[in-house]
């Protein structure tokens, strides 16, 4: 794990990959596929509107969050 810090540290000290920009576009991805996959099972589902929206809102509802943290933490190393 050690090795990984140290290289992750180094690509972000030359540039070559924004560390922080890398996790804020796989947060981006992984929330898309959230709600892709809540699209799909609210078309596929045979379970009642209360139901389905209660189990997207608990599998959307955190990845939501975490995009909002994450946005925030870039956003803010950004102006520092």
């Amino acid at each position: 794990m050690n090795g990984l810090l140290k290289l992750l540290k180094w690509f972000d000290n030359k540039n070559f990959i924004s560390v922080r920009a890398g996790v804020l576009y796989v947060t981006v991805w992984m929330t898309w596929l959230a709600f892709d996959w809540a699209g799909t099972f609210a078309t596929t589902t045979a379970k009642d509107g209360a139901e389905v929206a209660l189990i997207i809102a608990a599998v959307t509802a955190p990845i939501s969050a975490l995009q909002m943290f994450i946005f925030k933490v870039y956003s803010e190393s950004r102006s520092a």
